[in-house]
């Protein structure tokens, strides 16, 4: 069976997962429009102040980087193949809209992986008002919200790992892995973001596990990781032809200790103490933002603010319903499938350190690689409520939580920009430029 037919054959569901599409789609715009109307309106007042390269992205936000508009340069070993996305639509933009080229891609996208997170519920037996509460609760998230209009590698590569997990879905459901769609896909996660290549053969593995199989299982694996690794050393190659040269391992060494090992720091809970909420709540409810560096117009969480009782609870209360969904799944592949993304973040962003070293600016931006996983654990918990009664209660608090989250981020997404145009006068006033 197809991957389309497999998820697209029930017509009722085609019909409300179109018209979320819709609604996220034109939501993100209208949030989002403001923002790249003013980066446009004041092109030389940030241009003169931004970090980015003379990159027509001017925003220094959560530590995003517009990397979608450096156009051939952007590979490297974290983002190895990345420039096949980037070359095209960094003079795509350049000669057509702009930032708000990447404005509509980037709500399509978010509004696609927000409505795959519908689909993949309900191929897993949960009813329409539990796949809709979640997809509307992942689609309202503040990361959902600030990625659909900057310009970095997340919401694609957001969109690369969630299709996955519907993949491994499929394959779960059906037992059926394909070789050349797997390699392909270890391909794309890999070569978007290369440790993102350690989650999805995680939970490729997971996905494929069978004990009265193993031989057929660790056949098939082997088979799926050396036609990714064909494919790999196709597209280096082809990289070398197309950007004169100039590859993902051109420069290895330098990647490694410039755009890696760089962001590396030790945990410490009197420094990072704020590291949980930076990456588990924050990308849910949009939070107090503030100047954290005049001298690169660096915004970010403004850690010194202490959080209202009801971000607590809907960040928190988001958490405890995945733990208890991973703790109800424990015993099958789908919840583990989940949880390696969140247990490999803990061990790079905590325990490795990745991320660390550059705290004071956050680690918002790194949610996109694992935010998914909160949802869909959570959900499985609600769609597996021991009993109707319960399932409701489950429903009707999940609701209020997607209520406050979106208006909280609406308030939030709004009074950012009016900061951001306050410090912005400060900073070139104070600068003189």
């Amino acid at each position: 069976m197809s991957f389309y037919s497999y998820y697209f054959r029930n017509k009722k569901d085609n019909r409300i997962a179109a018209a979320l599409w819709l609604v996220f789609f034109v939501g993100y715009i209208l949030v989002n429009m403001p923002y790249v109307q003013y980066i446009k309106e004041n092109a030389d007042m940030l241009g003169a102040v931004s970090p980015f390269y003379s990159a027509p992205f001017t925003l220094n936000l959560f530590n995003f980087d517009p990397s979608m508009e450096y156009g051939s340069s952007a590979a490297s070993v974290i983002h190895p193949l990345y420039n096949f996305l980037t070359a095209p639509f960094t003079d795509l933009s350049a000669h057509w809209l702009g930032n708000s080229l990447f404005l509509l891609l980037q709500s399509a996208i978010n509004a696609f992986t927000a409505v795959l997170i519908f689909f993949i519920l309900r191929k897993s037996g949960a009813n329409l008002w539990i796949s809709i509460l979640f997809s509307v609760f992942f689609g309202v998230s503040s990361y959902s919200l600030f990625s659909a209009f900057i310009p970095d590698s997340y919401p694609y590569a957001q969109l690369v790992i969630v299709l996955s997990a519907a993949y491994l879905q499929k394959g779960r459901d059906l037992a059926s892995f394909p070789v050349l769609t797997g390699a392909f896909l270890t391909l794309i996660n890999f070569g978007i973001t290369a440790t993102n290549l350690i989650t999805f053969t995680g939970a490729l593995f997971i996905s494929m596990f069978n004990p009265g199989h193993m031989k057929k299982t660790l056949t098939r694996f082997a088979l799926i990781m050396a036609g990714s690794l064909l494919l790999l050393i196709a597209f280096t190659g082809l990289q070398y032809v197309v950007f004169s040269g100039k590859t993902w391992i051109s420069d290895l060494a330098g990647g490694m200790s410039n755009g890696a090992l760089r962001y590396v720091a030790p945990f410490s809970f009197a420094q990072n103490s704020g590291v949980f909420h930076m990456l588990a709540v924050n990308p849910v409810l949009t939070p107090n933002i503030t100047l954290i560096d005049p001298g690169i117009v660096a915004f970010g969480t403004d850690v010194n603010k202490p959080y209202p009782l009801y971000v607590h609870a809907a960040g928190l209360g988001l958490i405890a319903l995945a733990v208890l969904g991973w703790i109800r799944g424990i015993r099958t592949r789908e919840a583990w499938s989940l949880a390696v993304y969140i247990l490999f973040a803990f061990w790079l962003h905590i325990i490795r350190g990745f991320g660390l070293a550059t705290y004071k600016y956050d680690l918002y931006l790194y949610a996109g690689h694992f935010l998914f996983a909160f949802f869909l654990l959570a959900a499985g918990f609600v769609r597996d409520a021991v009993n109707r009664t319960l399932q409701t209660i489950l429903i009707v608090l999940v609701s209020l939580l997607v209520l406050t989250t979106l208006v909280n981020n609406i308030v939030k997404h709004l009074s950012a920009l009016d900061y951001i145009q306050s410090a912005y006068t400060e900073v070139i006033t104070t600068s003189g430029k």
